[in-house]
């Protein structure tokens, strides 16, 4: 199948769908390559007919030496085309256990959601052949329907959106169009190192299997569409299933979830994570997290970790987190109330503002020390409105704050007296009542 800048715009429209029309503005992903040489130069050919401001962004990897070169080569392109470019540098460096493909994707994408605005648009050049290698490479990862489903034509990205129109487009037609218009392009060297599994798949493995199955690429492309619409009756069925279970804190009610089949705990589980912005576990993962968080005992609070992720139990609930960091809690800081407050450590904010008849009353300890404390063991206070004392313990149990917070409860002390506990309780004899001026208190952790 031949391709023109008719058929893109065509494409485009299609993908494009749900969205408000026309976009802001397209942006398209320009890395110097043949494929997005291609998709820049049907997009400039058929912009009249889009109608839409077009630009170019580039973004440099810091990779390779020859990467201002490439910046040069592709500003040359986009002179010719009167189209701007924008040139982004990101760190592309590998974390500890993280692949250098999947930190130079991560690096770019995040790049390319930071620069666009609302209503705006990146189109990038991915075809045919690029989704069957992801599909290749879920499969041999083990992937479920989510991950088998490849890579959407249209996906939400920063505050506007990423488009990839040429997805239906074999890699043959795009040889034939930049052969046809006499483009030049940049050949990244790094494409032809087998270290890299999708780069072994595209040389060695998907050329054998095409000399088989010709058709290979648009059957691939036909499955991942499949397990896509799979992968949209899951979530569909994990929101009707997980209706009613979540709270305004988004942790997760158990007896609700244990109701469920095990396939559909662990859809609920999944869809949960997601939305909560934690990386998915795996197969084995997931059903440790149902074992160990399902028959533990009513008094323990379990904790199951994988990378960046940790998820709690308590009181038939479960908590999604990213690991917490330790909290010294012989860390003292001066505290002036009316005055915002930043703990680092915690990534949490104490605000303080004045009010009348309630918060923390100060009166003749206006002058007197002031700090900021954290939790030691066998603190006790008297409430206010209570007539006698209690542990922070028996009023963190009777709040409902589960265990791995209390530690990192912030506690106002005045004159080397517990005088309040943020977000919970005024200690007397310091709050505010009648006509006192007082300061209301709130503790904003970080998550």
């Amino acid at each position: 199948m031949s391709f023109t800048p008719g058929k893109l715009h065509d494409a485009i429209r299609d993908c494009s769908e749900d969205l408000p029309w026309p976009p802001a503005c397209f942006w398209v992903a320009f890395s110097g390559g043949m494929d997005s040489h291609v998709l820049l130069h049907a997009m400039a050919t058929c912009r009249k007919e889009l109608n839409v401001d077009l630009r170019a962004v580039h973004v440099d990897h810091g990779l390779q030496t020859e990467s201002q070169q490439w910046l040069s080569h592709c500003q040359i392109v986009c002179d010719e085309l009167d189209i701007s470019l924008t040139m982004l540098k990101v760190d592309a460096t590998a974390a500890r256990g993280e692949s250098p493909e999947a930190a130079a994707r991560n690096a770019r994408y995040q790049a390319f959601a930071d620069l666009i605005g609302e209503a705006e648009v990146v189109l990038t050049a991915q075809h045919c052949r690029d989704q069957a290698e992801t599909l290749f490479l879920q499969l041999l990862r083990g992937a479920g329907p989510r991950g088998l489903s490849a890579m959407p034509r249209m996906a939400q990205l920063g505050k506007g959106h990423l488009c990839r129109p040429l997805l239906p487009v074999s890699f043959q037609a795009l040889q034939d169009y930049a052969a046809a218009q006499n483009l030049h392009w940049i050949d990244d060297p790094s494409n032809q190192e087998r270290r890299f599994d999708r780069n072994m798949l595209r040389h060695d493995v998907l050329p054998r299997l095409r000399e088989r199955w010709p058709a290979l690429d648009t059957t691939v492309s036909r499955v991942a569409a499949q397990h896509a619409e799979a992968q949209q009756l899951l979530l569909e069925l994990a929101e009707q299933d997980s209706d009613g279970l979540l709270d305004a804190n988004g942790s997760l009610a158990m007896p609700g979830l244990m109701a469920l089949s095990l396939p559909r705990q662990r859809n609920v589980l999944r869809h949960w994570l997601s939305q909560q912005g934690m990386h998915l576990p795996s197969a084995r993962q997931l059903v440790q997290l149902q074992r160990d968080m399902f028959n533990a005992a009513v008094d323990r609070n379990p904790c199951i970790s994988w990378q960046g992720v940790e998820v709690r139990r308590y009181r038939d609930r479960l908590y999604a987190m990213h690991p917490l960091a330790e909290v010294d809690n012989s860390l003292c800081l001066d505290w002036q109330p009316g005055k915002t407050l930043t703990l680092p450590c915690l990534a949490g904010t104490l605000l303080s503002r004045p009010v009348i008849g309630s918060g923390l009353f100060l009166g003749d300890h206006v002058d007197n020390p002031m700090e900021l404390r954290f939790r030691h063991g066998g603190e006790n206070c008297r409430p206010h409105g209570k007539s006698h004392h209690t542990s922070l313990k028996k009023l963190f149990q009777k709040a409902g704050i589960p265990p791995w917070q209390r530690s990192r409860m912030p506690l106002i002390y005045v004159d080397n007296e517990l005088a309040a506990i943020p977000g919970l309780c005024i200690c007397e004899p310091f709050a505010a009542t009648g006509d006192m001026a007082g300061f209301e208190l709130d503790w904003q952790p970080g998550k």
